[in-house]
C-alpha cells in the first residue's frame, strides 16, 4: 500500500512539475486516438460489421446452451462487438499515437533525462508487442469466463434445474465473476505495460512479471 502511495505522489507531482508537457503529449499525439475511439464508438451502432458480428455471437451463445436472449447475455453480446470492433478500427492508431504517448509520459514521470523523441521510439519497441499481447490475454479472460458459463448453464440442463429463477441466479452470479476476472485482467495488463517500460521487456515476459506483483512479491529480473 504504501508503494502504491508513493507512485501516485510521484505521479501527481510529475504532472504539476510538467503540466504544459503533459497537455502537449494529450493534444499532439493522445487526440488523433481519442478521436477516432469516439468516432467508430459513435457509428458501430448503425455499423453492419457489428449488426454481423452480434449475429455471429447470438448464434454462438445459442449453440453453446447459454440464454442468449436474456438481458446480461445481450448487454455481454453488445459490449463485446462493440469493444472488438473498436479494437480493430482504431488498431493502426493505438501502435503508433498511443503507444508513442505512452512511452512519452512513462518517461516523463520516472524523471530525468528529458524524453526526447528517439528515446521514445526506442521504448516503443517493447510496448507495441506488449499491448498486442495484453489484448490477446484479455481475448483468453472473456474466453475463459465463456466456457465458466457454457459448463454452468449446460450442468443446469443435464440436472433439469433451468428455470426462470436459476438462470436468473446464476446470470447474477456469472455478472460478479465475469466484472472480477475482467477487472483483474485490465490491472495486469496495465501493470505489464510499466513493466515493460521500466526492465525492457515485452509480452509474456512482462505480463508474467506483472502477475508477480499483483501477487505481492518483487518481480524477477
Amino acid at each position: 500500500m504504501a508503494g502504491a502511495i508513493k507512485i501516485l505522489r510521484m505521479s501527481i507531482h510529475a504532472l504539476l512539475q510538467g503540466y504544459h508537457f503533459f497537455a502537449f503529449v494529450s493534444a499532439v499525439l493522445v487526440f488523433p486516438f481519442a478521436s477516432l475511439l469516439l468516432f467508430s464508438q459513435a457509428s458501430s451502432s448503425s455499423s453492419r460489421v457489428l449488426r454481423t458480428l452480434s449475429s455471429r455471437l447470438h448464434n454462438l451463445f445459442t449453440a453453446a446452451g447459454l440464454p442468449a436472449s436474456s438481458e446480461f447475455f445481450s448487454l455481454l453480446n453488445l459490449k463485446f462487438s462493440q469493444s472488438l470492433v473498436s479494437f480493430l478500427s482504431t488498431l493502426p492508431f493505438t501502435l503508433t499515437f498511443l503507444v508513442l504517448a505512452k512511452a512519452t509520459v512513462i518517461q516523463k514521470v520516472l524523471g530525468p533525462p528529458r524524453p526526447t523523441a528517439s528515446s521514445s521510439f526506442r521504448l516503443c519497441r517493447w510496448l507495441a508487442p506488449t499491448y498486442i499481447f495484453n489484448s490477446f490475454v484479455l481475448l483468453s479472460a472473456n474466453a475463459a469466463v465463456l466456457s465458466v458459463f457454457f459448463l454452468a448453464f449446460n450442468a443446469l440442463q443435464v440436472l433439469r434445474l433451468s428455470s426462470d429463477n436459476a438462470v436468473l441466479l446464476l446470470s447474477a452470479a456469472g455478472a460478479v465473476l465475469y466484472s472480477i476476472v475482467l477487472a483483474n485482467t485490465t490491472v495486469i495488463c496495465s501493470l505489464a505495460t510499466i513493466v515493460a517500460a521500466m526492465q525492457n521487456c515485452s509480452g509474456y515476459l512482462a505480463i508474467l512479471k506483472a502477475c508477480v506483483l499483483v501477487s505481492g512479491r518483487e518481480a524477477p529480473q
